[in-house]
């Protein structure tokens, strides 16, 4: 069964280290998201994988083969772009059939192949019709019922549903998620859409400037990301500038801007220390809204200077005592009672408290994802 392997590998464009030095592994059967901003290297990644890219150093293995040198066509990779590729001179049924018969593939297979390729799909009943009387979300069923009727068993992605209306992408993801899953087939799905990663993936790599910054699960990403730049693009956080004042077996006591001291379960530091703070908006709490806040440890206060209904949640903004405006997110229920321009107060448990090393390059570079 198809393990895909990378070990140090990397492409270069001229001057330009697209790739670099990139390792990692992928399992059997594995959902596996290359998540970043462009210009990152996902899908370089993605083309280096399927064959349409050689390496300039490092080896790329499937199935326990080195494939550096093996023409696509032999890799028996299902690829699904993100503009489609469909033949538009053709019908559903040509546009899916035209691979099997290029193979030489029989008739009798390739109308059982293809017929059960495009009844997982949902486009049985349109097999006679032309790319221009489709919707863009058929035409992408159409890529991945062609992708499925060659029957390998990597599937890659790229940027599948870049193309599509946001509702029609929150319903479609799942969707190919779940017919990955019912085939057996081991994606590789590309994005630049941290939400979209989170919502259907088993494993997220998040590449930055041709590096991969860290490889785990939407939950380990989520609540311990390894550098600033992962705590910024998955998810939402503030970020503060502060000094360790003392730390713990258990615990790190950090004062930041504007007087305010946090504690954080996270203790790899020393007394002195420059760091910075990440906390996600959604893990602080409302405490009260009235002029007598109190002053303690993980208490933040400041001035609600602004108040957006998002749905069930609501943005507030803050102004801090130190100058800095925060936002915060909370329940629209929550908020009804924040008057703006009231002095409200919120707190946050330590180990939503994340901490880390100030950057040698600036916290504006070290959180760009340019």
């Amino acid at each position: 069964m198809p393990r895909i392997v990378f070990k140090n590998v990397t492409k270069r464009y001229r001057n330009v280290v697209a790739v670099d030095k990139i390792s990692f592994e992928i399992e059997d059967g594995e959902y596996v998201t290359l998540l970043g901003p462009s210009g990152c290297g996902k899908t370089t990644t993605l083309k280096l994988l399927a064959g349409l890219r050689v390496p300039d150093e490092g080896e790329i293995w499937i199935d326990n083969r080195i494939v550096n040198n093996v023409p696509p066509e032999d890799r028996d990779i299902g690829f699904v772009f993100q503009h489609f590729a469909i033949f538009p001179h053709m019908t559903v049924w040509e546009n899916v059939t035209y691979s099997l018969r290029l193979k030489g593939w029989s008739d009798v297979k390739i109308q059982k192949v293809a017929w059960d390729a495009l009844e997982m799909v949902k486009l049985a009943d349109k097999i006679d019709l032309y790319p221009s009387q489709l919707s863009a979300p058929e035409l992408q069923r159409v890529g991945l019922a062609r992708a499925i009727a060659k029957g390998s068993k990597i599937l890659l992605l790229d940027e599948p549903l870049s193309m599509l209306d946001l509702k029609v992408r929150q319903v479609f993801r799942h969707e190919i998620r779940k017919l990955v899953k019912k085939l057996g087939l081991t994606a590789i799905h590309v994005t630049h859409d941290q939400e979209e990663a989170m919502a259907i993936s088993d494993k997220i790599i998040v590449m930055r400037r041709g590096k991969i910054v860290q490889i785990g699960s939407p939950r380990e990403l989520y609540k311990k990301p390894k550098t600033l730049f992962v705590a910024n693009f998955i998810g939402e956080s503030n970020f503060f500038v502060g000094y360790v004042e003392s730390v713990s077996k258990d615990i790190s006591t950090i004062r930041i801007r504007g007087d305010y001291i946090l504690k954080s379960n996270r203790t790899e530091f020393s007394k002195g220390d420059m760091v910075v703070v990440a906390v996600r908006k959604e893990k602080f709490h409302i405490l009260n809204h009235n002029n007598q806040v109190p002053h303690k440890e993980n208490v933040i206060t400041g001035e609600l200077i602004l108040k957006r209904s998002v749905g069930f949640y609501s943005r507030l903004r803050v102004r801090l005592r130190s100058g800095d405006v925060i936002e915060i997110k909370i329940s629209t229920l929550d908020a009804l009672g924040l008057p703006l321009n009231s002095n409200i107060a919120f707190t946050v448990n330590p180990e939503d408290v994340l901490v880390y090393p100030y950057p040698k390059e600036g916290l504006e570079k070290a959180l760009s994802v340019v």
